[in-house]
Parts: structure tokens; sequence; C-alpha cells
């Protein structure tokens, strides 16, 4: 046993020691190990391992001293090119065909200018002047296809250097601000091309850094407005990386409501907003009224550089509509003819949303004897409906639409909707004694009775009491005329006592 371990362990020490001092002589060329015996040739687990062992020396050798570049389709890259010294000197590029991609002449007295071959990127390879005498001469490649991948070398002061182009194309149609637009509900594609034989690590990630997917393709199946955003795909070679950014903007409504719970005669409000703004558009809000099975329209609107303008309106309704986003209606009252699911539709030309929303309204009668609270509506059907006095617990609770009490106390009487805890709508009535409520007729007639009475009194003593200061106004006066007659109407022989 000691001796088969011993064996064993020269037969596989020796091959992996010439193995790894082998590999900086590589450079691309094949070497096998001189001391594989024929024991070791018999061994069939040890041979496995073997083999391994020299496709990865094989697979260092070959890439040993060649850079790596990874490339976008459609992009721009820099293939790298430096020489021991800073300063100009003559240089040629060629692809892995031999074929020459650009150089510049051999004549130390002549200015380097720059000559372009006849390879198939020759209008669009250039490189940078201003890093030559730097000693740098990049290869710039614009437009960059799949078809551009390949090793590409450089040659400059007798020393070739060897870089290999990888590029990747993510397959995906673009509007004019390179993003992707779709409406809500409709589903998505991505797929990553890359060149043959290459097999990198994709991973893709949506808003907000969240891991989605793994693998060179995405799919994404009913879009919501959530998925509006930034997407990444990163794609690692290597241990070099490259990173698709993809902006994505799903047409749709935020978060709306779908339910407006309001009371008779309060404002009605129904807002929509959009994650779009920049889209040109035409809608219409239609009503379909609790108990029927029709739609009856009640606005058209169009929405153009940002501005809402209004259409028809129906003209029972004083529906009202916003000019700016985002899209807001409102009714100055509501009534229990409102009762009922609006839907909204908007036309763009990627094709039509829809939003559905339902009103419900509340109402709360009293009478002489009972207090009673109703909603009306497309209500969810686990809602609870109650009464209550103020400040006291619920006297009657249902998941009816209507609750009634007979022969409530007097106070103030508080009907609730309920979703669990969360109060949708509260109204409240103020409910008096019955006989006081009966007797409240009679009780007003005394009392204008009474206030007529007294105010024809105080008008009728008014009156007499003005007659008779008229009356002794007149008879002194009278008094003051006749005194002064006979004062003035003495005997002849008192005339000079008189004047």
């Amino acid at each position: 046993m000691a001796s088969a371990s011993g064996l064993w362990s020269r037969q596989v020490e020796c091959p992996l020691r010439s193995s790894l001092k082998a590999l900086p002589l590589l450079q691309g060329k094949a070497q096998v190990p001189a001391c594989l015996s024929k024991a070791t040739m018999h061994q069939g687990a040890s041979f496995r391992h073997l083999l391994l062992l020299l496709q990865l020396a094989l697979l260092l050798g070959a890439t040993q001293g060649r850079e790596v570049v990874l490339g976008k389709a459609g992009g721009e890259v820099d293939l790298p090119c430096k020489a021991s010294q800073k300063k100009s000197m003559a240089f040629i590029w060629k692809d892995s065909l031999g074929t020459m991609i650009l150089r510049t002449h051999d004549f130390p007295s002549m200015t380097l200018n720059l000559l372009k071959g006849t390879s198939k990127q020759s209008n669009r390879v250039d490189s940078k002047k201003a890093l030559w005498k730097e000693g740098s001469f990049p290869l710039v490649i614009r437009n960059l296809e799949i078809t551009d991948s390949g090793i590409y070398s450089c040659t400059a002061e007798n020393k070739e250097t060897q870089v290999e182009l990888v590029v990747f194309k993510l397959n995906a149609k673009l509007d004019f601000q390179n993003r992707i637009q779709l409406l809500q509900g409709q589903s998505l594609t991505l797929t990553l091309e890359s060149p043959p034989g290459r097999n990198p690590s994709v991973e893709w990630k949506g808003p907000g850094n969240r891991e989605r997917s793994r693998g060179k393709s995405l799919s994404l199946s009913r879009l919501e407005f959530q998925d509006s955003g930034t997407w990444t795909c990163t794609v690692s070679l290597d241990t070099n990386k490259l990173m698709f950014e993809i902006n994505i903007l799903v047409l749709a409504f935020r978060m709306v409501s779908d339910t407006i719970y309001t009371k008779v005669g309060e404002p009605v409000e129904f807002s929509f907003p959009l994650t779009f703004e920049d889209e040109n558009l035409v809608g219409e809000l239609s009503w379909q009224e609790e108990g029927t099975s029709s739609l009856q329209s009640w606005v058209t609107f169009s929405l153009k550089n940002r501005k809402v303008s209004k259409g028809t309106v129906r003209k029972d309704r004083k529906i009202q509509l916003k000019e700016t986003l985002p899209l807001h209606f409102s009714l100055p009252q509501a009534s229990l003819q409102d009762v009922g699911s609006g839907h909204l539709t908007l036309n763009l030309s990627q094709g039509q949303l829809h939003q559905k929303v339902n009103l419900v309204v509340m109402r709360m009668t009293k009478t002489q004897n009972q207090v009673t609270c109703e909603v009306l509506g497309p209500s969810p059907p686990k809602l609870t409906l109650s009464l209550k006095l103020h400040n006291q617990s619920a006297k009657v609770s249902s998941q009816e639409k209507q609750v009634q009490l007979l022969n409530p106390e007097v106070g103030t009487w508080h009907c609730l909707l309920t979703d669990k805890n969360q109060v949708l709508l509260e109204s409240s009535v103020e409910f008096l004694y019955p006989e006081l409520t009966q007797s409240w007729p009679k009780l007003l007639a005394i009392v204008l009775g009474s206030f007529l009475v007294f105010t024809g009194i105080c008008i009728f003593c008014c009156v007499k009491c003005w007659h008779r200061r008229r009356k002794e106004e007149r008879m002194s006066q009278i008094k003051r005329l006749l005194s002064e007659k006979k004062t003035c109407q003495c005997p002849h022989r008192f005339q000079k006592t008189c004047i």
C-alpha cells in the first residue's frame, strides 16, 4: 500500500510541477509534460485530472499577455497600444487575418500621417493623435458590430501587442430618447447577443437594483407602472464587466383609488395621475349609473403639449376639468344620480389605456321615531356600516348597505362606513324628543302669534300717544293765539296803555 501511494504521488506530482513550470513558455502553444508513465495512463481517474489540468494550462497560455476589451454594438471602443518610450513613432494595426487596418509611414524624416487600410472597418476606425507623443497609439472603432469581435495586433517599436475585442449587442427597440415605451399590461423580451464561442455570465436587475433574472434573455409579462425606470444588464467575461442600461417607460396610470367615497351634497373629485406627460392623446370619461347596463359619455377631452382641453360635456352634469396634469375631474355636488362606475379611456399612438373608478354615496335620514343610514354604489362587500351615539359604542352594525334604528335616544347620531379599522365615510344627524318634534309647529305658531299681537299693541299705543301729543300741541297753540288776541283788543280809553 505504501509503494502504491508513493507511485500515485510521483505520477501526479510530476505532471503538475512540469505543467506549472511550462505555463510562462506556452504563449499559445500546447506542451505536454514528458513524465507521463504507462502506469499513469492506465489510471483512469488520474488521467481525467491530468486532462483538466492540461486544458487549464492551454487556456492560460493562450490568453497570457493579451488584453480583453468588451464593447457594445453601436458604441465606440479604444483598443490600447503602448510603447516603452513616450514619443511618437511608426505603428501598425492589423486584424486577426493579418489585414492592415491603419498605420503610419516608416520614414523618420517625415511627419507621421495616418493611413487607413482596406479592411471592412476602414470608414469606422481612427486613432488619437494627441496621445502619440506619450507613446500611446490606440485603435478607435466606432459604430461597433458583433462581427468586429476578434484579435487585433499592434506593432510599435518592433514589439507586437495583441488585444481581443468582444462585442455584445442588446436587442431592444428604442425611441428617439433611447427609451422603450410600452403600454400597461404588455410584455417585453430583451435578448443579449454575443459572438460565437463566447458564453458570458449575464445578470439582469430592475429599478431599485432588484435582481430579476440570469441568462442571455429577460422576459417581462404584464408590465405595470412600477416596472418603469432604469434596467441594467451586466455582462461578465473573465474579469471584465460590461453594463447595459435600458430605460423602460410603462405608459400607465399611477396609484389610482378605484373607489371614491362621499356624501350627498358634497363635492366629488376624480384624479388620474399618469406615468408620462409628453404624450399627446384624446380621451373620454363615460359613466354607468347603478342599476343600468349602458355607458353614457360625461366628457371628452384632449391632451396636447401638456395642456388639457375640454371637448363635449353632458348638459345635465356640471362636470369640471382641470387644464393641467394630472387629469382631474370634479362635480360641485354629489347626488344619488351620480352613483355608479366611471370608465376613463385614453387613446394614444401606441394603443388604449383604460381605468375604472366607482362612486359610493352615503345618505343619512331621520323621521319622528327612526334614524336610517345607507350607502349607494358599487362598494366592496366586506365593508361595515354602523350607527352610534356620540362617544358611545355602535348600537347597530352590519355589512349590509343600509342600517336603521327605531326609537333612538336623544343626541347626535353618527353613521360610519369602515373597512376594518379605517373610517371611509362618516355622517351625523341630531335627534330630538318626539314630543318636542311633534309640538314644534304649534309652539312656533304660538310664538309667532304672540309676537304679532305684541307688535300690534305696541304700534297701537305709539299711534295713540302720537295723536294725543298732536292734540295737546294744537290746544296749546289755540290758547296762545287767544291770549294774544285779548291783549291787543283793548278799549279806546285804554289805548295809550295798550300801546
